[in-house]
């Protein structure tokens, strides 16, 4: 028979635990992403975060294709950006990216997808359990790699978004199969 002094112990316990995932959450959802490359005019962080997610939700489906593996240059006029998720950790959880506020493309774990977008300043923003956001100035005719980090969370894997080098991006795109995103209709 379970005594109530055992009862009390195991919710402390659960208590504390939540209490350590508010605050970790709240300490990284306050910082959004940064790099080296990031866009030069400084603004808070909730407007980078509208900025990069939007407002919108997306109903979608998204599926794995192991047979394809394009990887196209980037085009003259445009930039081409590669996001991927190389890792196994949180395998069918789903890490969605926006870009402008646009929802774009979904990876799971060891998936890739890409896009074109027009030279000059963007916001990306992945999802997953909580938003990490970056802003990002892209030259035509350059390729760049995006990283969907994940770390285990209170209830389903946290993203972190990365800009990669492009000698670490190509590496990591050898080993991820494509994923393909589709948007439905709401």
């Amino acid at each position: 028979m379970i005594s109530n002094s055992n009862y009390a112990r195991a919710f402390l316990v659960c208590l504390m635990l939540f209490a350590a995932s508010v605050s970790y959450s709240q300490q990284t959802e306050t910082k959004p992403t940064t790099s080296t490359t990031a866009a030069s005019t400084p603004m808070d962080k909730n407007e980078l975060r509208l900025k990069a997610c939007g407002t919108e939700k997306v109903n979608y489906s998204a599926k794995t294709d192991k047979k394809n593996h394009p990887t196209p240059n980037a085009p003259a006029d445009k930039a081409m950006i590669y996001v991927l998720r190389p890792t196994i950790i949180g395998l069918k959880i789903n890490s969605k990216l926006a870009v402008d506020g646009n929802w774009t493309g979904v990876n799971r774990g060891k998936t890739y997808f890409f896009f074109t977008v027009e030279p000059g300043e963007h916001y990306f923003c992945s999802e997953s359990e909580n938003q990490d956001y970056l802003a990002l100035t892209v030259e035509a005719g350059k390729t760049y790699f995006l990283q969907q980090k994940v770390e285990a969370g209170f209830w389903k894997a946290r993203t972190n978004l990365v800009v990669m080098s492009d000698a670490e991006g190509r590496k990591k795109l050898d080993d991820v199969n494509l994923s393909v995103f589709e948007k439905k209709a709401k």
